[in-house]
């Protein structure tokens, strides 16, 4: 053994702990100074770069919604719900976790849904519209609240601005009619590099606004498989009224459909995300599920109407919404 000057150490001899440190010291430069010169590659799993995106013309995309559209006649799923009601007046978010729903729909606007309590799997809410007029049943503030589709206002409670029709716009996809609307594609691109084919849907507004089009909708596909994974809904004034996502698409009897469903509605300050668990399409369902009616301990509360103690403020209302 030779000792840091080079000289051959005694046999027996034990280095002390300061050889030891300036020997350990002299082995880290090199090993530092090695790696310096080893260039570093950060290689991308193949599973986390998107797929390329398919060519896809206007027509396509069309096809695309309106085929998406027809398939639908009625649903009728067993859902996860988690809905998220966050208030506008303090701030405070409440979420609702486990729970278990019931949703029927029927073109072209019948819906009912029934949201149910984690566990003792009572009822938080339940509504119906028919296209024209909302019931909805909220029984822990016993609560039946009736208004026509149409109307909106604030609510010191964001669930009491939760609307039937607003999950049939996310859950029905309307058509688009190509000798009538007026729509125009683009493309744009995510964080992550994924691609996604964008149709802009306008529509006229009415006589004596100067015959301007305003957005109506915008339908996102994704770049790589084309399936329809975002509709935003805009008012007339061109604010966001709705914006709806979908995921996990599976063939229902021949019927492709996602299984997994955001809603989020900006100005009633709430989301509502949406998992299909079991799922029945176009089968026949009988007209009375359609129907609610107010319990005999329910307060009736008729939101075209304004009640003494409630704070309200109107709020826009666009196409379906």
């Amino acid at each position: 053994m030779l000792n840091s000057e080079g000289r051959k150490l005694r046999k027996g001899f034990v280095p002390s702990t300061r050889h030891v440190l300036i020997g350990l010291a002299f082995t880290a430069i090199l090993l530092t100074a090695s790696a310096c010169a080893v260039r570093h590659t950060t290689t991308i799993a193949a599973s986390q770069v998107p797929p390329p995106a398919r060519e896809a013309s206007t027509g396509e995309l069309v096809d695309r919604v309106n085929t998406q559209s027809a398939a639908v006649r009625t649903l009728n799923a067993t859902v996860d719900l988690a809905p998220t009601a966050g208030s506008i007046y303090s701030g405070v978010i409440k979420e609702y976790r486990d729970v278990k729903g019931f949703i029927l729909v029927e073109k072209p606007a019948m819906i009912r849904m029934i949201g149910q309590a984690p566990v003792v799997r009572t009822n938080i809410f339940d509504m119906v519209s028919d296209g024209d007029e909302f019931r909805l049943y909220l029984p822990s503030k016993q609560k039946f609240i009736v208004g026509k589709t149409t109307f909106h206002r604030l609510a010191k409670n964001a669930l009491e601005s939760l609307r039937p029709q607003h999950i049939l716009d996310a859950l029905l996809l309307a058509p688009i009619d190509p000798a009538r609307d007026v729509y125009y594609p683009q493309q744009d691109e995510g964080s992550a590099g994924q691609r996604f084919y964008i149709l802009n849907i306008l529509e006229a507004q009415p006589a004596g606004e100067r015959g301007e089009l305003t957005l109506k909708r915008r339908v996102w596909f994704d770049g790589a498989t084309l399936d329809i994974v975002r509709v935003q809904f805009y008012g007339p004034q061109g604010s966001r009224l709705e914006d709806a996502g979908y995921s996990e698409y599976q063939d229902f009897d021949g019927v492709h459909y996602p299984t997994r469903i955001r809603v989020e509605r900006p100005v009633e300050d709430y989301r509502l995300s949406i998992t299909i668990l079991k799922a029945a399409f176009n089968q026949p369902i009988d007209r009375d599920k359609f129907e609610l009616k107010k319990p005999a301990s329910a307060e009736r509360v008729v939101l075209s109407e304004r009640h003494e103690g409630e704070d309200a403020a109107p709020v826009e209302a666009g196409h379906g919404q």
